[in-house]
Order: C-alpha cells, then structure tokens, then sequence
C-alpha cells in the first residue's frame, strides 16, 4: 500500500515538564487506586476482581490525559491536539489503521513460524489437537458436535465469532489508554526528539503496569525475566504504534493497531499448534510472548521504523 508522505516533525526545545510530570502522577497514582483492593485481598492473575481492576485500569490513561489537556495545557483544538481528528485525508488516517490492524493481527503468526524454526513448538495441521484442546474450554456445547478428525470448522467459527465480538470492548479500553499514550503523551514529549519521546512514551506506559506485574509477582506466574520481557516488548509496542501515529497524524490507528494485538493475539497460534504446547515458555510461550517474541516484535519496529521515518520530519 502507498501511503502518503506526513510532515509531523517534532519542534525542538523543553518540553512542559512540570505538566508532564502531573500526568505521570496522575497515571500511576489511579492506576495503584485501581489494583490497592486487589492488592490487599491477595486476589491472583485468575481471580475476577483481578479483571474488573485490569478493565478499569485501561482508562486511566484517558482520565490522566483529559484532566492534564484541560487544566493545564489547555490547547485551541483539544480533539486536534490528542489526535481524535481531522479523520481526513481518509486515504491517510485510514491505510494507516488498515496497516496497524494488519500488523498486529499477523505478527503472531511470525513469531509462531519463528518458534517452529526453532524448535520450539510443533504445528499439528493434520488433526488440529491443540485446537481442538482450546475449543473443549473455550465452547465446549460447540466442541461436543466435533467431528473426530480434520478441521473442527463449526466449532471455530463459534469461538471466532466469539473473539471478534469481543474486539469491541477491547476496541473502547485500548482508546482508553491509547488517548493518554499516543494522543497525550507522545506528542508532549517530541521536544526531546522523536526517539527519545518514542522510547520515554513507552517506558512510562511499560512501568504504568507495575501493579499487575506485581500481582503477577506475588502470585508466581511471572519471576524477574517476564517481568523484564515484558517491559522491554511494551517499549517496542510503543515505537511501532508511536510512529503509526506520527505518519498518520491521528491517533486511531494506535487504537486499532493496539485493539488488534490484544483481542487476536492468540488467535493463530491456538489454531495451529500442537496440543503439546511448547517446550520451552521462557523461549516462546504462545501469542507474541518469550524471548522469539520480544525479537519478532524488535523486527517489527525496526521495519516500521524505515517505512515510516522518512515521512516525519526530524525523525532521521
């Protein structure tokens, strides 16, 4: 696809520290509010006050990001300002949101492929096992009329039905914390330069995280690599997703872009792998996770990165 070229350079200086810095405050202060409960009733990963917390938690950014707008910065156009409009050119604001859908809807088949090279997982494209071991949990009415071999299409289609339904509230909670993210704070922090303002952008949405990932901790289920990993995979989501909003001027193809990855994140490697599951989950764990995924995912923002970098002026 062609897409046209953006000048959305950034303008050197200071950037508003002291706005900035309230943001971040405001951010990470609703968003330990939001988990103290969780946190004090010793509640797990699995348990459902952890994902009442964790859909809560998704509009912080967007609170944080309208508070700070009006109180502080206080720009003419707000709706201009975080990038919710113009929508137009259209061939722009939406080959770029066709282009982040795409990327992160194939991204984990890349990193699925790049598993099996490695021996990592094993695909089963004959009887579909591990599918076929997702859809007895996932819909198990549907996953009773299988037939015994081939491909359980009936039973797919529910549960893909399912997950695309489901893309709707993830749509709304990834505008929750993309408005605060790509629409705030990224465009603030482009004084610094547009790598700096990618890589702080992300490190501040990586460690926004620190109350799940220290409820991850305590439970077990993540140890200081995941931790770790999944910091460093949170910066590379934001380069990627921070220049679809800087070449598109718009702040929705980071929605998509960030919709997509979390709602068909597992989609393929369900469907694909081997009921085995994979050998080794530090390496590969499913979805874009493990260290295969952390590097399919620095391959991804390096290839956006040269795509779209010419585009944004001062980006070079």
């Amino acid at each position: 696809m062609n897409f046209p070229s953006v000048e959305a350079g950034p303008v050197r200086g200071r950037p508003p520290f002291r706005e900035l810095s309230v943001f971040v405050l405001i951010v990470c202060g609703l968003a330990w509010l939001v988990f103290t409960p969780v946190l004090l009733n010793g509640a797990s990963p699995s348990d459902p006050a952890f994902v009442l917390a964790s859909q809560l938690f998704m509009f912080t950014p967007a609170v944080a990001a309208l508070l700070v707008t009006f109180l502080l910065w206080r720009p003419g156009n707000v709706r201009r300002a975080l990038g919710l409009t113009p929508l137009r050119p259209v061939r722009r604001v939406g080959g770029y949101t066709l282009l982040a859908f795409a990327v992160f809807v194939l991204l984990p088949a890349v990193t699925l492929l790049t598993a099996v090279v490695f021996g990592v997982v094993r695909l089963d494209l004959e009887d579909f096992s591990g599918l076929r071991e997702e859809l007895t949990t996932l819909a198990p009415e549907a996953a009773a009329t299988m037939p015994r071999d081939g491909f359980p299409l009936e039973a797919y289609l529910v549960v893909l039905g399912m997950v695309a339904v489901s893309f709707v509230p993830t749509l709304l909670m990834c505008f929750g914390e993309e408005l605060g993210w790509r629409g705030y704070l990224l465009p603030r922090l482009l004084p610094l330069g547009v790598w700096p303002a990618l890589l702080v952008s992300g490190v501040v949405h990586g460690l926004w995280h620190g109350p799940q990932l220290l409820i991850h901790s305590l439970s077990g289920s993540f140890g200081l690599g995941d931790v770790l990993t999944f910091l460093t995979s949170v910066v590379l989501l934001g380069v990627v997703l921070g220049w679809l909003r800087l070449a598109s001027r718009s702040v929705w193809p980071a929605v998509v872009g960030h919709a997509a990855n979390n709602a068909f994140v597992l989609v393929i490697p369900i469907t694909l792998m081997h009921a085995d599951g994979p050998s080794g989950p530090g390496l590969y764990p499913g979805g874009n996770g493990g260290l295969i995924g952390l590097a399919v995912m620095a391959l991804a923002a390096l290839v956006i990165t040269l795509l779209l970098r010419k585009g944004i002026a001062g980006a070079t």
